[in-house]
């Protein structure tokens, strides 16, 4: 009986909190709604441990509508998202309380919609259902990164409302496809339709499922939204943006790719899917280097995280082509525990770069620096996100890089040349943008808590409760226990990827062990307990030779004093790479020369700026075209009642014309 309430309580606590803070408008209401908030969560948690145990379970409610009963379903692959994403959500939920951001009526409203949209979403079992709250998605997490503020630029929310709203269009169109096709509205009814599709039309379902759900993943050339939105909207609202909503656009595009259609034989697809994954990592590793706000950093390495999650899918599908079914599961089961891994890591990071720009009130890393020993504890939390991130030993993020890594180091099982070459160039991207994203990330943490403070901001920030730190440690713990003990969570992920590839169950553990094929494996908990034992050995060696004198003086400073301007800046930390790769990130330099106060002085001021290539060479000459046509049909409007009835007339003779 227990569990048949938990998944009511996951959708109504959100819903009945939302409409009462919104009936209510009180202060004290909204805190409260953030509460039922994480309660829902915990729902949704228990409900998914619970299908993890027992198998799928499903639920329809009869209704009168045209489409047929409604209905949501929990199979172990969304059981095992849901979890990681009704965590996350928790954690985020008790930090908005906890911090006071965000904690307005308006807030709590629209963090409880965009909760029930993400979850009805993962469990959704029918077409309607599915596009409603993906809508629902798309426009509440727009106005809640809008601001409170009428005069702050608006223009990065109204670019992520036109990119996902192209995408909805594209997913709409082909789920509704699919509906017609099969003539069925229930999604799980929905099995193997490339057969009966036939190849191309199944291509091209794929293609628009994946631009669709590529919009929210910030996919090459969709991803123009993400950096100013990220650096503008409230830690809360993107937080739940990287993580959640994009745990929703992976599990329905792998649901839909090797379920609802299936792969057949879609070789050239899945080489096309690669490329354009591998271009979107590879252009996020890059910008991730460059940027002066954290919260940016923080963006493109979404965009850089998706672009490989989306790679490994791309190698799933291609091994599934050629019929190569055990690959094809790895693949895929490394992909889900990156996602997995990055909604960890990266809760935890974007919700520090939020407590990082509130305590201080500055978001550049140009003026941060020195936070370690004003905040040593989110310092340290802050830390483990980025080793985790960096793909570092014995955090998450190594362990899935390496079987993501692992996944694509099976071309001698397919004869095909061209696959021979693209494997192997695949594993140089993803070895090229783990080194660049690393060094990126590594970049920010340096900046941002070491070396001296840049700002009278950073020098004193507003101190920071226990109660605000403890959000972030639950989210550090699991990047630690995800790492070192991953095995069970992938025994889980590998028997809930494999009936999608048509493989009964593959063996992905050997007792602590992960290897596929017998070609060799990771062992996480005997490379942690290494690594722990040569700190112990080296701690025990300093101790063993006891304290050295210790000789303090003054650093040689060249006759200038040391302050905060005579050290490294991030600018100068990515110089020697832009100075490489001038030509992609194109950037705009001004170098002005200040009014000499003696003969023997001069003042150089040096700026520079990357614009964002696609925006500035794609995106505003289409939208300058479109405006330059609509201004040329505005002509037609002539206020003359003549010659609209002239329109009509030639508009009939046209129709007659064509369809006689």
């Amino acid at each position: 009986m227990f569990p048949a309430i938990l998944p009511y309580l996951m959708l109504a606590l959100p819903l009945l909190a939302a409409a009462a803070s919104l009936l209510l408008r009180d202060r004290r209401v909204g805190a409260m709604a953030y509460v039922c908030a994480a309660a829902s969560a915990v729902s949704a948690a228990l409900w998914s441990v619970w299908v993890l145990l027992n198998g799928t379970d499903s639920y329809s409610w009869s209704t009168s509508s045209l489409w047929s009963s409604y209905a949501i379903s929990l199979d172990p692959l969304g059981a095992l998202v849901l979890l990681i994403s009704s965590l996350t959500f928790a954690c985020v939920a008790l930090y908005s309380l906890f911090s006071r951001e965000g904690v307005t009526v308006r807030g709590a409203v629209l963090f409880n919609l965009f909760m029930l949209s993400v979850m009805l979403a993962m469990v959704a079992d029918h077409v309607l259902l599915l596009l409603v709250a993906w809508e629902s998605m798309s426009l509440t997490s727009f106005l809640g990164a809008w601001g409170e503020r009428e005069d702050r630029d608006t223009s990065a929310g109204w670019r992520y409302l036109a990119v996902t709203h192209f995408g909805a269009a594209l997913l709409i169109a082909a789920f509704s496809f699919l509906a017609i096709t099969s003539g069925e509205v229930r999604l799980s009814a929905m099995q193997g339709l490339s057969g009966s599709l036939g190849p191309a039309v199944s291509a091209l379902v794929i293609l628009m499922v994946f631009l669709g759900f590529g919009s929210k993943l910030g996919l090459l050339p969709f991803h123009i939204w993400m950096p100013d939105l990220y650096g503008r909207a409230h830690s809360t609202i993107t937080s739940l943006l990287s993580t959640a909503a994009s745990n929703v656009a992976v599990l329905v595009l792998v649901r839909t790719v090797f379920g609802y259609v299936g792969v057949g034989q879609q070789q050239v697809l899945a080489l096309t899917i690669m490329g354009l994954a591998a271009l979107t990592a590879l252009w996020g590793a890059w910008q991730a280097l460059m940027q002066a706000e954290g919260s940016r950093v923080l963006a493109y390495s979404s965009m850089e995280n998706m672009g490989l999650i989306l790679l490994t899918i791309g190698a799933a599908m291609l091994f599934q082509s050629y019929g190569a079914g055990e690959p094809a599961a790895f693949a895929l089961m490394a992909a889900m525990f990156h996602l997995v891994n990055h909604t960890v890591f990266k809760a935890l990071l974007l919700m520090g770069a939020g407590t990082v720009r509130r305590a201080t009130g500055e978001g550049s890393m140009e003026r941060l620096g020195g936070l370690a020993r004003t905040m040593p504890g989110l310092s340290a939390v802050f830390l483990v996100g980025v080793l985790s991130v960096a793909a570092l030993p014995p955090f998450n993020g190594f362990v899935s890089e390496w079987a993501m890594f692992k996944s694509l180091m099976h071309a001698e099982l397919i004869s095909d040349p061209l696959v021979q070459l693209a494997l192997p160039l695949a594993i140089a991207v993803m070895a090229l943008c783990t080194a660049i994203a690393a060094a990126a990330y590594l970049r920010l943490y340096g900046f941002t808590f070491l070396g001296r403070p840049r700002s009278a901001g950073a020098c004193r920030p507003r101190p920071m409760a226990f109660s605000e730190l403890f959000p972030f440690i639950p989210l550090a713990l699991l990047c630690l226990l995800l790492g070192v003990a991953s095995f069970p969570l992938l025994r889980e992920l590998a028997a809930s990827v494999s009936p999608l590839v048509g493989i009964p169950g593959v063996q992905v553990v050997e007792g602590s062990s992960i290897s596929l094929l017998h070609q060799g494996g990771l062992d996480p908990l005997g490379l942690s307990a290494l690594l722990a034992g040569g700190v112990l050995l080296c701690y025990l060696a300093m101790r063993a030779l006891g304290p050295r004198r210790l000789v303090r003086g003054d650093t040689w400073d060249c006759g200038t004093p040391l302050d905060r301007r005579t050290q490294y800046t991030p600018t100068g930390f990515s110089q020697p790479l832009l100075k490489v790769f001038t030509k992609v990130y194109a950037p705009v330099t001004e170098v002005r020369e200040d009014p000499r106060p003696s003969p023997y002085i001069r003042g150089v001021r040096f700026e520079q700026r990357l614009p964002e290539v696609f925006l500035e060479r794609f995106y505003l000459p289409l939208s300058a075209a479109a405006i330059a046509l609509a201004m040329r049909v505005k002509r037609m409007q002539s206020g003359s009642i003549q010659a609209y009835l002239a329109y009509i007339m030639i508009t009939l003779i046209v129709l007659l014309v064509v369809l006689r």
